[in-house]
């Protein structure tokens, strides 16, 4: 009789104690993929992107959206530049931790359509030695391909119910020789919130 409760208490524990793990394992489920809203970093200004990793549960992965950025400059004697960019941030990235909180590494090349539009006053010579310049003001647009290439050092925190937020900082260098910043080294925070999957 002993041993038979001993062997229903063993057994009821063994049950109890498959079924608690069994529900860890499920609440703890491995989040390899994402989708989250980023301000600022390799989307430029605002962007949607996609997060994933290679393989379920391996620390390599990576990211690529939609990037939107705009800029407007105004000098002093009228000229003025205001630049759109619609860009493709691609990046391989390196997550170190084991729970809800990773530090993130990455290393990308954000490809962007940059629309560019100038308005520059030029000022004519006077037709007679007497007479004054005349002030002229020219509009005009260009459309330029351009890719700069990027790092990102941040933190990664995603909550067991797949809400995730990502705070780092972004330095970049771009790679074309006709932008303002070529060959400039910049840095720019980034924040971002989305969900995990």
């Amino acid at each position: 009789m002993k041993t038979l409760n001993l062997r229903l208490i063993l057994l009821t524990g063994l049950f109890l104690l498959t079924g608690t793990l069994t529900a860890s394992a499920q609440e703890e489920q491995s989040r390899d993929k994402s989708v989250y809203l980023e301000l600022l970093g390799p989307s430029m200004m605002v962007g949607i992107n996609y997060d994933a990793r290679f393989k379920e549960g391996s620390p390599w992965g990576y990211r690529t959206g939609l990037g939107f950025g705009y800029s407007e400059s105004n000098w002093f004697f009228g000229d003025a530049t205001s630049t759109r960019v619609y860009s493709i941030p691609l990046e391989v990235n390196y997550l170190i931790g084991k729970r809800k909180s990773k530090l993130e590494l990455g290393v990308g090349v954000n490809v962007g359509l940059y629309n560019d539009h100038y308005r520059v006053t030029q000022y004519e010579a006077p037709s007679n030695p007497s007479g004054s310049y005349v002030a002229k003001t020219v509009s005009f647009s260009e459309n330029k391909v351009s890719a700069f290439g990027y790092t990102d050092v941040g933190y990664r925190y995603t909550s067991t119910r797949g809400f995730q937020f990502r705070v780092g900082l972004t330095t970049a260098l771009t790679l074309d020789k006709t932008r303002q910043s070529a060959h400039t080294v910049m840095a720019a925070p980034y924040i971002s919130f989305g969900k995990a999957f």
